[in-house]
Order: C-alpha cells, then structure tokens, then sequence
C-alpha cells in the first residue's frame, strides 16, 4: 500500500531558517507522526533544537512513534472545516476534488497558519528507482528586490534555472533559482538545498518549470514550479546521505 507522507517544517524565528523536524505519514488506516531523530544531518530535528527549537507540545517524546487512527488535533486544526460556508471555494482554489482527503489538503494548504513556525512540504518522491519529482513555492521571492512587474515577464512552462549561491552568508548550501531571462527569483526552499546542491555537484539531469503564478498572492504562494530529476545508477549502489528523510517512493 502507497503511504501519502508530508514533511513538517519549523521557522527559526531568530534566523527565519527552515528545517525538517518531522514526518506524517498515512496508509489509509492509521496516521503516524516521527520527529527526524534518527538523523544528525543539518536541518533535521537535532539541528533545529540546537537553533532553540523546542518539541511540540502534542509530541513531547523525541523519539517516540506517534500513532492515531485519526488525523492529530495538532494538524487537522490546520485544514478548512467542511463546515464553512465556502469549503467547495477553498478547494478550487486548490485545484483539490470534492472526495480529497485530510493529508490531500494539507498538501495543497500546507497546513499554514498565519504567523505560526509550522507548515508542510511534499518530500521528493522516487519513481522507477530513478526519477525525483516535486513541486514546491521559490522561497525568498521578497527578498531579492524583484521589480513590481517581475510577474510579467514569468509564464506557465517557462524553464527555470538552477545555481548554487556560493557567496550566500545564511545558508552555505543556498540555491538559486533564475529565469530563463536570468532574472534572481528566489531559492530552493531551505529543507531541500543541500539535497539540490549535491545533485548540482554531481552533475545530475534536473528540470525546473513554472506552474503557477500567483502575483496578488502572500508572496510565499507567489510561485509553484515542478521539480524532475534523473538519478544514475550509482544512486541505487550508494544513495545520496543527502537525501535522507526527504524521498518516499511512489508508484
């Protein structure tokens, strides 16, 4: 059975640097919750509490496996209530069908709220043992003096370019993301930069396109693209540790 998995990611107020300090899993029949314990790699859960983070207060054990036949109060507070008035309106908003799950719109939503440190992100998934694919929001957007039209020079289908940003003083595994027109947009979001970088270093095949633009959106919903990659067979003989905790595999 394909679990749907979603990462839970956590703000450092002070740094405003995000990290991967959980994951939610589903099968169908149970909801399971894991801090990223088992790893020291940089922005997991150690990281992230070594930066001040302290545990959820509805998961308090860090090395705990949280189970529920339920979805947890701590994120189902997080989805649109089917009771509002205009839940049909949030769906199509989210390009989500009537019949979507709980973990489905938490996906699109992200579980945001407000100025509250969580949200969630799709992981990487792995298909064919060889194919990486995701789609995520360029982060940083406000952040790189875009001009106040940037929006019209950036359509649906346009290739994006990857760059590592060697000269980035915040994060040392910081990657750029530009236009075809070479045009700064923003970055890859902060929890998959090394895991980038290191397929950048290695020369692996990835495709970047835009596939929304949302200019009178918050600015974080302001571009989605989708991400492909195309690993070698050297991965499946010795997968990149940067990738740990961030790939299921799908069908």
């Amino acid at each position: 059975m394909v679990k749907k998995s979603l990462l839970l990611i956590w703000r450092d107020p002070d740094t405003f640097l995000y990290f991967h300090v959980g994951t939610l899993t589903y099968d169908k029949q149970n909801y399971v919750f894991e801090y990223t314990h088992y790893t020291d790699s940089e922005r997991r859960v150690r990281d992230a509490i070594a930066h001040g983070y302290t545990l959820h207060p509805a998961f308090p054990n860090l090395e705990e496996k949280y189970v529920s036949k339920e979805l947890f109060l701590a994120f189902s507070r997080r989805i649109p209530s089917k009771n509002r008035v205009d839940y049909h309106k949030v769906l199509d908003t989210f390009g989500l069908p009537i019949e979507a799950d709980k973990m489905d719109v938490l996906r699109a939503t992200r579980g945001a709220l407000g100025n509250d440190p969580y949200f969630f992100a799709e992981p990487l998934r792995l298909v064919e043992n060889q194919k990486l694919l995701n789609h995520f929001y360029i982060s940083g957007m406000r952040h790189v003096n875009l001009n106040k039209n940037w929006h019209k020079s950036l359509s649906v289908g346009d290739e994006l370019i990857l760059e590592v940003d060697e000269h980035n003083k915040h994060d040392k595994n910081a990657v750029k993301i530009l236009s075809k027109s070479q045009h700064h947009l923003g970055y890859v979001p902060g929890i998959f930069a090394k895991a980038i970088r290191a397929l950048l270093d290695r020369n692996v095949y990835m495709k970047v396109v835009v596939q929304e633009v949302n200019p009178t959106y918050s600015p974080r919903w302001w571009v989605q693209v989708d991400f492909k990659s195309v690993l070698n067979k050297k991965f499946t003989e010795e997968p990149f540790e940067e990738l740990d905790g961030l790939v299921v595999s799908a069908a």
